[in-house]
């Protein structure tokens, strides 16, 4: 049952609504009247609780429209209709300004009354649900909570899109704000040629990757601004947020360094990390951790000095990393009756990015070439071809001269691949899809400035035109000459700022959150990134 108070100067009207509302609807019941404004406002502040308030646009008193414009300045507010005569329609035009739902025109019309209140109660039962479920939502433990942040920020680095759609509207919900300023992406990992040296199995490998997983989260359990999870590729990655790029780096590296020292004392184990990019959006942590994941090959040509090495970006190695991951590329298209001329020409491209080459860096890159040609067989026939090639290294490396050859490089690796490699079918290459380039993003554009307040993704808006991510993002950058995320956030902040700009003044933690921001903290770090100056300092600008 939804409940209705009629607020009107005239006691036949009153009186028609208590007599006849039920009638018309069954869900509506008529459970209070007042005289004129401020007689419904005080049976409000005596905590009286009504869907819905109908009242007369111009009473004595306090009139229908003052009363809409008080409402509209409370948290929390009924639904109201207002009842205007003909005569009184700017009056009715200048309420429905005030969040005012539907008005009625004297004199009363029954099937006009019956269509709003079916229209209300088909809205109010679907809010109903609506905070059910929210209610639902809040009443989460702190695990669960905790783990809807991890499995976000998880879908965030894979590009899993049907994940971001469904997840990033509940952190919105679940007020969860990941961040405040800035935050990065690290991943740790143990050194693979460690492992391979001292011969431990699969199963004992993924032991020792629990036991630095659940030692991070032992390390972070009481620290704020810091998540670790699992990513794709069976690695600890770590989300650590901070209050700026200098912090968010110390924070990494003293993180790094402890987890580091904690796995040497349990396992006599090195472990090694890479730090992305600090970001200012969580959905920019797939180009974080993607700089991350970069960096951390930067192992496979430097020595580490000392146990727990934790990299980043480096232009000279980031161009060998290219060249190498460009030559590796190549190896998967060559077929079983092609491993001529095509695979002694990519192994030469590779060998001749290892020098000078020691037993270290001659297994840490086979096991990287490997990792790269498993992809292209179906996981239940690939174990056993990779467990040969594995033994074929053994074989010539754990007994083997510390120092190697371009060609004992060369003529390894081709063993271990002769070993792997059956037909392989080359993928086809996408179609571009039918419409114009122009055409696609005027409409991303437009479907932005429609939705910006909304907790919006490129994968939530490529799925819905029917497109690849990758293909609307790369296309997004090409004609606009900047990313998806960051074009979002110039709309948001321009349309933040005229809101700041009227008078009277708002509240920055009510425009923080109309523009899609569930942190207050974090949308004016934001705003001074962009404009300069914290939204408070911008507002007082115009308000004087």
């Amino acid at each position: 049952m939804f409940k209705l108070m009629i607020v009107d100067d005239e006691p036949l009207t009153r009186q028609f609504f208590k007599t006849n509302i039920s009638l018309m609807h069954p869900q509506w019941l008529c459970a209070g009247e007042a005289g004129d404004g401020e007689e419904a406002l005080a049976l409000l502040d005596q905590g009286e609780v009504f869907d819905l308030i109908v009242t007369d646009i111009k009473m004595p008193g306090m009139s229908g429209l003052e009363l809409v414009q008080k409402l509209a300045e409370r948290p929390s507010r009924p639904h109201t209709v207002i009842l205007s005569g003909y005569d009184e329609f700017l009056m009715a035009k200048e309420a429905m300004k005030h969040g005012v739902h539907d008005y009625l025109l004297k004199p009363i019309v029954n099937e006009e009354v019956t269509a709003v209140l079916s229209k209300l109660a088909s809205q109010l039962t679907a809010e109903r649900s609506d905070e059910a479920a929210y209610r639902s939502l809040l009443s989460l433990s702190t695990e669960s909570r905790e783990q809807v942040a991890r499995n976000f920020l998880r879908a965030v680095i894979s590009d899993n899109n049907m994940e971001i759609k469904i997840l990033y509207p509940m952190l919105h919900r679940l007020k969860i704000s990941l961040l405040d300023a800035e935050g990065a992406i690290m991943i740790v990992d143990l050194d693979e040629s460690q492992l391979f040296e001292r011969e431990i199995s699969a199963s004992h490998k993924a032991l020792y990757r629990y036991i630095v997983h659940q030692t991070a989260n032992e390390l972070t359990a009481s620290s704020p601004g810091t998540i670790p999870f699992i990513d794709n590729e069976e690695r600890t990655v770590l989300f650590v947020a901070g209050d700026d790029a200098t912090d968010v780096f110390h924070r990494c590296q003293d993180l790094f360094e402890e987890l580091s020292r904690k796995i040497v004392e349990m396992t006599n184990l090195h472990l090694h990390g890479a730090l992305g990019s600090p970001e200012m959006e969580v959905l920019q942590l797939i180009f974080s951790y993607r700089k991350a994941s970069q960096a951390m090959k930067r192992l496979l040509f430097t020595e580490p000095k000392e146990t727990g090495t934790l990299f980043m970006d480096d232009t000279e190695l980031h161009l060998r990393v290219r060249r190498l991951e460009k030559a590796v590329s190549t190896l998967p298209a060559a077929s079983a009756e092609d491993l001529g001329m095509k695979l002694h020409a990519s192994l030469q491209l590779i060998a001749k990015e290892l020098e000078p080459m020691d037993r270290r860096k001659l297994v840490l890159i086979g096991l990287y070439i490997l990792k790269n040609v498993r992809r292209v067989f179906p996981e239940e026939t690939i174990q056993e071809r990779i467990g040969a090639a594995l033994q074929i290294m053994k074989q010539q490396t754990l007994s083997g001269p510390e120092k190697y050859s371009s060609a004992d490089a060369v003529s390894l690796y081709r063993k271990m691949l002769e070993s792997v490699y059956a037909e392989v079918q080359q993928e086809r290459p996408l179609h571009a899809p039918e419409s114009s380039e122009h055409e696609i993003v005027t409409k991303v554009k437009a479907y932005i400035m429609e939705n910006f307040t909304e907790p919006i993704s490129l994968g939530h808006i490529a799925e819905k035109m029917g497109l690849s991510y990758s293909y609307l993002s790369s296309l997004f950058h090409q004609n606009t000459q900047e990313s998806y995320i960051k074009y979002l956030t110039r709309v948001r902040m321009e349309y933040a700022a005229s809101l700041l700009r009227k008078k009277p003044a708002v509240k920055v933690y009510d425009v923080a959150e109309k523009i899609g921001y569930v942190s207050v903290k974090h949308f004016s770090y934001v705003f001074k990134q962009h404009f300069g100056i914290p939204p408070g300092q911008y507002q007082d600008k115009f308000i004087r």
